[in-house]
């Protein structure tokens, strides 16, 4: 049977990597969360100071999408550097999100009140760190962590006995879907069948069940890379450990400290 062709969905479109100052005084700290916003797909960059800070946000070139910064700095404090941001024309419309160890009530409201778009308080998930980035920078913002992933995946669909189950690439990973790379993507809202191979280190195939919430064939100019973003109708709860573990550990690979002020 000839398989229907793709509707490529215009309303996906390729998002551009946002820019994230990073202020902390903690060389270590600062470190280890840029590498982990680097791995989720931002362009990071470092500032140890307040006034770094500030002078970093007020450049015309590569000023940041959003500051992400610590209380506890060297000399002005992380509340100091949200109101001078905020009081300032130039940096006002900077999203700012208060990421820190400290739990005083009375830093939140100080920073609530000056005017914060996030305020998390460590330890945290990589999940509640990038859903607090992306609700501060994105009109629809995503849920649950991407990764960008290099993973095979046999892909069959549902209630069409005889067609034989099709290899793709996985590139991005999430809890809650992936994004299957092949030359002919099926339509949106087609019900797949798929075998997911992680790594063995991280339990091998897993048996799940999604549908195709949109797709890229390369036609009408479409530069991004053919293939279809797949949601997860069906997955054991064992296997959403499974892949949540395989994200988590990816993310901090290779990280010796966590992610403390």
């Amino acid at each position: 049977m000839k398989e229907p062709p793709c509707e490529d969905s215009g309303k996906q479109e390729e998002r551009r990597k946002k820019l994230v100052l990073v202020v902390n005084g903690n060389i270590a700290s600062q470190i280890v969360t840029n590498l982990i916003l680097q791995r989720l797909e931002y362009f990071s960059f470092p500032a140890a100071t307040g006034e770094e800070a500030m002078a970093l946000a007020m450049t015309t070139a590569g000023r940041p999408d959003i500051v992400l910064t610590d209380l506890t700095l060297p000399s002005m404090s992380g509340v100091e550097l949200l109101r001078k941001l905020k009081q300032d024309p130039r940096t006002a419309g900077i999203p700012v999100v208060v990421y820190t160890a400290q739990q005083d009530p009375d830093h939140r409201q100080a920073c609530e009140q000056a005017g914060c778009a996030g305020y998390l308080v460590q330890p945290v998930t990589d999940n509640e760190l990038y859903e607090a980035i992306q609700l501060a920078t994105e009109e629809t913002p995503r849920r649950f962590v991407r990764l960008s992933a290099f993973l095979d995946v046999l892909v069959g669909m549902n209630g069409m006995p005889g067609n034989e189950p099709r290899k793709g690439k996985v590139t991005a990973l999430s809890e809650n879907g992936i994004y299957v790379s092949m030359i002919d993507p099926l339509r949106q809202g087609t019900q797949l069948q798929l075998t997911l191979f992680l790594h063995n280190a991280w339990g091998g195939s897993l048996s799940l069940k999604g549908k195709v919430l949109y797709c890229h064939d390369g036609k009408g100019g479409n530069v991004r890379q053919t293939g279809m973003g797949v949601k997860f109708t069906q997955i054991a709860p064992g296997d959403s450990d499974r892949i949540k573990t395989f994200i988590r550990n990816k993310l901090r690979e290779g990280d010796a400290v966590p992610v403390q002020s």
